[in-house]
């Protein structure tokens, strides 16, 4: 009856984790489940010591912890993952609004007032870096002076990324054990009768 009750609770715990996992972060799931199995050693621990109760109850805060860390770890890189997906979603959404040389070039072809070019030029957040031979090509397209100043004034600005921390590993030298040398033992002290030892 002894074996029965840790049995039964790990068997509850085990159920009553299960429930909700998909909206449970890993941190959570790690330190369940770390739990769970750090109860179970401790209590196989704890028995063959003659102590299950302290095996389970050491073996589950260490097995939570554990767990926890790692789960936090794995949430960590997930969380950079998505924030890396997201500027790249904005970014690229960004890039296929603003508009290009030739896009200035057809609204001024299809007779949007200047003011209308430069709105939009704003709104989307458009930048250039124009040449002299681009604004050459502006103009030979009959693209007004003033859309052309914006142009020019909407400079593309520097975005600043995030510093990229290199750690460096801290060097390991691997040096071999001495040699193992085995000594027999010399003999005891005995009598010699005739060729034996007494």
């Amino acid at each position: 009856m002894s074996t029965a009750r840790p049995r039964t609770a790990l068997l509850l715990a085990a159920a009553l984790s299960g429930g909700g996992c998909s909206t449970m972060s890993n941190t959570e799931k790690g330190v369940g489940l770390g739990g769970l199995v750090g109860a179970g050693l401790g209590t196989a621990v704890g028995a063959a010591t003659g102590n299950p109760k302290t095996g389970a109850v050491v073996g589950g805060l260490v097995g939570a912890g554990t767990g926890g860390l790692i789960g936090n770890s794995v949430d960590r890189e997930d969380q950079q993952k998505k924030e890396v997906i997201q500027a790249t979603a904005a970014a690229n959404a960004a890039q296929a609004q603003r508009l290009g040389l030739t896009d200035v070039i057809h609204m001024v072809q299809q007779g949007h007032d200047e003011q209308v070019i430069i709105n939009q030029i704003r709104n989307t957040g458009s930048t250039y870096s124009l040449t002299p031979g681009d604004l050459d090509f502006l103009r030979q397209n009959n693209v007004p002076s003033r859309v052309i100043i914006e142009m020019q004034n909407a400079r593309p600005i520097a975005v600043r990324t995030r510093p990229v921390i290199v750690r460096e590993q801290p060097t390991v030298i691997y040096q071999e054990p001495p040699p193992v040398v085995f000594v027999r033992p010399a003999p005891p002290p005995g009598l010699y009768i005739r060729g034996h030892i007494h």
